[in-house]
């Protein structure tokens, strides 16, 4: 069933509010993200956003993994709903104590059947976040899971939708290994440019 997605327009508003200086590719948000980089425009705006940021040191590191806990963060921030997650401290996981920086995010994602454990009462917050398991989340968030189902489900069916949206380029390049954090920006940043999936 379609979820009924509203507060992600605000991302829309507020991009189109941004100066142009904010989002100049090569903006200089990160020491480590060069200027001409493919993926610099994507971490510019997420960065100015407030949807991505860096390490303790100032850092972004695009060529790292990214967690699933980080990445339930991300999905938080993106759709709107941060301030509701920071307030919640249930867990359904066995390995998400009450106490976990992320457990308010993994609970408002799950709630909003973005992102599933393991199974076995497991979610794996520390585990780098595979490609496909991204795609699956943008895809869900933004509404269009039953499309994806009706597609064939996981993975290929959440692929296709992801390509046909344009969040990815080329299907045949996804894979379930750890995808990287320039890469997680760029798809996070194509999904600003489409309409999310409203039930009327």
């Amino acid at each position: 069933m379609r979820k009924r997605i509203i507060s992600a327009a605000l991302f829309l508003i507020l991009l189109l509010l941004m100066p142009v200086t904010a989002i100049a590719a090569g903006s200089g948000t990160f020491p480590d993200v060069p200027e001409d980089a493919g993926y610099a425009e994507a971490v510019a705006v997420l960065a100015e956003l407030g949807v991505l940021q860096g390490d303790n040191t100032g850092n972004f590191n695009p060529n790292s993994s990214i967690t699933r806990a980080e990445t339930a963060t991300i999905i938080c921030r993106l759709l709107g709903v941060e301030e509701q997650a920071k307030t919640r401290i249930d867990s359904v996981f066995t390995d998400v104590p009450s106490s976990h920086w992320a457990v308010g995010y993994i609970a408002e994602v799950v709630k909003l059947r973005i992102v599933n454990g393991y199974g076995n009462k497991m979610f794996g917050p520390s585990d780098p976040v595979t490609q496909q398991q991204m795609i699956k989340m943008l895809v869900c968030a933004w509404g269009y899971e039953y499309d994806a189902e009706n597609l064939g489900g996981w993975p290929n069916g959440y692929i296709q939708v992801a390509e046909s949206l344009g969040i990815i380029e080329d299907a045949d390049y996804i894979a379930n290994v750890p995808a990287s954090r320039s890469m997680v920006a760029e798809w996070v940043y194509n999904v600003l440019y489409i309409d999310p999936y409203v039930e009327g």
